[in-house]
């Protein structure tokens, strides 16, 4: 079975051909697991986090939120506020460690920001603090686009350390820059553009396997080589409407990476209330079949539901992550505020009964 997207003027000219490969058949275990802690209550509406992981004491890291119709807050691992940036509507955001630039390495963070649909950066100190790079922000496309950005990831080369944005749009627009300059400097050239059918919204790379992963919010997940000048054509690793996402909409998407190739794709499947797990690793015939699926229920906190937003490391974070941490956006906190939950790893493992090694 073939779906095949139409040319939207990928730069080098191509037509960008998806071969769908959906999930075999079969029964796929479901859990149910409950949040370590959650987030101080956001002030208007979470969306997204990201993870940054401080290389001295991991137990110090930081969770980076978007409140988009605020800008960003940053808590600690017990869930206070630790800094917040009014820097208006951003709506996804991503972080890299080590970016390789001209004259040395920053740690960034992108923003998708949605108040002039442009990608607003930051750079991370070695305590955690964010601030504002120079320049601030960057024009999220090379031409008008009539709908919002919306959707923002970052992916880092681990052998050049080369770094590129990688910001979609509501009409299914999907941009990627290159990040250079220097530290004190930085820039963005655009290196190619592609798009899906619908409007996407989660955008995740896979560093070490060198993939990128599109969640089409109505139509499913969609896998492309990383690189930005590799030829963007997307293999559908599965559909909205199948055992594994029977409704729409697919949201976040995070990468749990354990070893070389071990670990999983995470996609928040919104319409669910549930988070679907899928191998890193593609198949001999590049299929990612869905090996389970959990819930966020009543336990230390109140349960998860419609989650957006979604990050996921394996860096053991202290005696509350060993396995590493996972991180959803909650819509539906009780009280009537919304929040973040923090999830350790190792309870999914333990539910899902998924392997340790």
């Amino acid at each position: 079975m073939t779906r095949r997207i139409p040319h939207v003027g990928l730069l080098a000219g191509l037509l960008l051909s998806a071969a769908v490969l959906p999930a075999v058949a079969q029964e796929m275990p479901t859990a149910t697991v409950t949040a370590v802690l959650e987030s101080a209550p956001v002030d208007r509406d979470p969306d997204d986090p990201a993870i940054w992981i401080n290389p001295a004491d991991p137990a110090k890291s930081r969770v980076i939120g978007t409140d988009k119709d605020y800008g960003l807050v940053v808590f600690d691992l017990d869930g206070n506020i630790v800094q917040r940036l009014p820097d208006g509507r951003l709506n996804n955001v991503d972080v890299r460690q080590d970016v390789a630039l001209d004259g040395g390495t920053v740690t960034l963070v992108a923003a998708s920001r949605r108040d002039d649909n442009t990608i607003a950066l930051y750079t991370v100190d070695k305590d955690g603090v964010l601030a504002h790079a120079a320049p601030f922000t960057f024009p999220g496309s090379p031409v008008e686009i009539r709908y919002d950005i919306y959707g923002i990831g970052l992916y880092r080369n681990p052998a050049s350390g080369e770094t590129s944005v990688i910001a979609n749009f509501k009409t299914g627009d999907i941009v990627q820059w290159v990040v250079g300059g220097t530290p004190e400097k930085l820039e963005l050239t655009l290196a190619r553009q592609f798009k899906v059918e619908t409007q996407p919204e989660g955008v995740v790379a896979d560093d070490a396997l060198g993939l990128l992963y599109v969640g089409e919010e109505d139509g499913g997940v969609w896998r492309y080589q990383a690189d930005p000048k590799a030829p963007a054509d997307g293999v559908q690793v599965d559909l909205v409407g199948s055992r594994c996402l029977p409704a729409d909409d697919v949201e976040g998407l995070g990468i749990y990476a354990s070893g070389e190739t071990s670990g999983y794709l995470v996609v928040s499947a919104q319409g669910m209330n549930r988070f679907v797990l899928y191998p890193r690793q593609p198949d001999a015939e590049g299929r990612q079949t869905c090996i389970g699926s959990f819930h966020i229920g009543t336990g230390a906190t109140d349960p998860v539901g419609e989650t957006d937003g979604i990050e996921v490391v394996s860096s053991g974070l202290g005696e509350k992550f060993p396995r590493g941490l996972m991180v959803v956006q909650d819509d539906r906190n009780e009280g009537f505020t919304r929040n973040f939950k923090y999830v350790s790893w190792a309870d999914v493992e333990a539910a899902l009964k998924l392997p340790t090694n």
